[in-house]
């Protein structure tokens, strides 16, 4: 039995029973409605309903540190911030808004990790403390409810916790509840039912749509980490870093993926991802673009390994829905690019930016732009009346 769902004590019943007759009981059952935004009590969790089959969390990237609710003291608790990790969610969340029309759901813890830890049992991350107790139960609540309508619209689908390392080594983490000694395992021990009933993406290693191999989801060719790596952003495991050496510091994932993922079951597979800093959270250029080749990744993954259909957005929706807001075509290119904004007529004055932000590029959105000569590496399309889009450049 994994350490990641701990069950509650008898005590810690008895204290949950006094705090939500004190209190009321937690968030009810109710319909969120794709495009709004929702809050718990005080504010503390907010939750941006989506259309798509993919579920975002931020557990650890909140500064709210109420006077009422008194730092967490209880079984070695850390504090520390994943820093810019909101504002991470939040650039995500416009990319996909901005480029495909539809949105992932997005859930944010914004109190302060010493006030309450989303990504620990209720005991462990609340400390008995009422307000934090009703927090934890809200984050988890409207997780829950988000799955929900993935499941009952598209049948499955992806979460991601999102969060931030300071490790040294400069990459991106993906935690599918394996040890870093598990991953270093042959592709045939990973493979076996030990291992995939381990797994935060079980259900996908027990049935995808091109019958790939567990092992071959995690650092494969069509592996998550794979593509990420591909597009710029190194990634363990993944075909090019397939496990973390012997003494580097890795993060396999902890309470949410356990809870949220496939791992005790369901449809909805997950990952938790750790984010280094450099080129991905500290600043907001860097932000951007990480979140668009997150995006462009976790449409490719999800049409590969879940859904046959086309299109990033999830089934029910409206056709013109589905054709994507603003797009750079195509993405990755090669020789000539084009910029185009559904509903608005060709012609708006368009430049290209490097990472460095050095305009290398002037055009109008509906005209093919050469790009031969430009490195290979991830740039952004600005649109002059507004908005913007990252692309990549073979």
């Amino acid at each position: 039995m994994r350490p990641y769902l701990v069950r509650h004590d008898l005590c810690m019943r008895i204290l949950l029973f006094f705090v939500l007759l004190h209190l009321g009981a937690p968030i009810q059952a109710q319909s969120y409605v794709p495009g709004q935004t929702y809050y718990s009590a005080n504010g503390h969790i907010e939750y941006r309903c989506g259309d798509l089959p993919l579920v975002i969390s931020v557990p650890h990237g909140g500064a709210l540190a109420p006077a009422d609710i008194p730092d967490r003291t209880c079984n070695y608790p850390v504090y520390d911030v994943d820093a810019n990790t909101v504002e991470l969610g939040d650039a995500i969340d416009s990319v996909f808004a901005v480029t495909d029309g539809c949105r992932p759901h997005l859930v944010i813890n914004h109190l302060a990790r010493r006030k309450l830890d989303a990504n620990r049992n209720l005991a462990d991350g609340a400390c008995g403390d009422p307000q934090a107790v009703l927090a934890w139960q809200a984050f988890h609540a409207f997780i829950d409810s988000a799955k929900a309508r993935v499941a009952a619209t598209a049948g499955k689908g992806f979460y991601l916790d999102l969060h931030g390392h300071g490790h040294t080594v400069q990459r991106l983490e993906l935690g599918y509840l394996l040890y870093e000694d598990e991953l270093a395992l042959p592709d045939a021990t990973l493979n076996t039912s030990t291992y995939i009933n381990y797994s935060s993406i079980r259900a996908l290693a027990l049935q995808n749509q091109l019958a790939l191999p567990h092992a071959e989801l995690l650092r494969g060719p069509l592996a998550l980490g794979t593509r990420l790596a591909s597009l710029g952003y190194p990634s363990v495991p993944s075909q090019q870093d397939p496990f973390p050496l012997q003494g580097q510091p890795y993060f396999s994932g902890g309470y949410n993926t356990a809870r949220h993922g496939s791992y005790n079951g369901g449809a909805i597979d997950g990952v938790q991802i750790e984010c280094n800093f450099t080129g991905v959270r500290d600043s907001p250029m860097n932000r951007a673009l990480f979140a668009d080749s997150l995006r462009v990744a976790l449409s490719t993954f999800l049409i590969d390994h879940y859904f046959t259909q086309p299109t990033n957005c999830t089934v029910g929706l409206a056709p013109d829905a589905q054709v994507p807001m603003t797009r750079v075509w195509p993405n990755p290119a090669e020789d000539l690019v084009q910029v185009e904004v559904r509903g608005r007529a060709a012609g708006d004055a368009v430049r290209i930016i490097d990472a460095s932000g050095r305009t290398q590029r002037y055009g109008t959105t509906g005209t093919p732009m050469d790009v031969r000569s430009l490195p290979a590496g991830v740039y952004i399309a600005v649109i002059g009346t507004g908005g913007a889009i990252a692309f990549l450049k073979q």
